[in-house]
């Protein structure tokens, strides 16, 4: 290799780095003792509530977008990980029917204003459909009474919040992060998920808990993201882990 080529080399490595470490947040230098702690917190949110594996459950769901709201009633059947029905309804009468499987994802609607279609994905995207940027994995969880955490392998509490009452959740080399807030309850009543920068992607705010003999249940969740769409989740009846068949992932019309 010649001296023309390795400085070319080295300068295509070197931007390649300063690219990466200008697009990601740079860790603060934190108290190794408080960062256990703040792991430990981290994990005791990603299992709250590990033991329900599926419910059962009604409630409501308000889509609002900055021109316009629509309020629905939901009723839904979801099995851990990747399973739910749900259906929107209307002066009670049923107006729409997602079922995902894992597989695929399909759309039935009573009133005929489509015919039933299907698309495979294993985790679909929601935003065209429920106006906010999450997964069906997360929605899948929240229905759950779960808390849709992605994956994380370091956690700390943030600098600017003395009280140690947020912490910041990354994965090693994922430029994403994760922010959580516990309130004086011990309950999370924020996740917000951020770009490298920092920038809100979308805010998950659980403001209403109910405590049922099994666990605590988040029964009101708010999902907005930077653009003024929220969508409010509210539960008014929650079965944990009742036995649910698999037809009721079949879509009969």
């Amino acid at each position: 290799m010649n001296n023309q080529t390795l400085l070319s080399s080295t300068a295509f490595i070197l931007a390649v780095i300063l690219t990466i470490s200008g697009c990601a947040s740079i860790r603060p230098e934190t108290d190794p003792l408080l960062d256990k702690k703040a792991l430990r917190l981290s994990n005791q949110a990603k299992s709250f509530n590990q033991h329900i594996l599926a419910s059962k459950g009604s409630g409501w769901a308000k889509l609002e977008t900055k021109t316009r709201a629509e309020k629905f009633r939901i009723a839904w059947a979801a099995v851990f990980p990747d399973k739910v029905r749900i259906t929107f309804l209307l002066s009670g009468l049923p107006i729409e029917t997602i079922i995902t499987n894992g597989e695929k994802i399909t759309f039935f609607s009573h009133t005929g204003e489509h015919s039933k279609y299907s698309y495979n994905s294993k985790n679909p995207d929601m935003e065209k459909y429920i106006h906010v940027p999450v997964k069906m994995s997360e929605l899948i969880l929240l229905l759950l009474g779960r808390l849709p955490l992605k994956p994380f392998d370091d956690a700390y509490f943030s600098v600017s919040d003395s009280s140690l009452s947020t912490l910041i959740l990354k994965q090693k080399w994922k430029r994403t992060a994760q922010q959580l807030h516990f309130n004086n309850n011990g309950n999370v009543d924020d996740l917000i998920s951020t770009d490298p920068a920092g920038k809100l992607l979308y805010k998950i705010t659980p403001t209403k808990y109910n405590t049922y003999d099994f666990g605590d249940i988040p029964i009101k969740i708010e999902i907005q993201d930077t653009n003024e769409r929220k969508l409010t989740l509210g539960i008014t009846d929650f079965i944990a882990n009742p036995p649910i068949k698999e037809s009721v992932f079949l879509l009969t019309e």
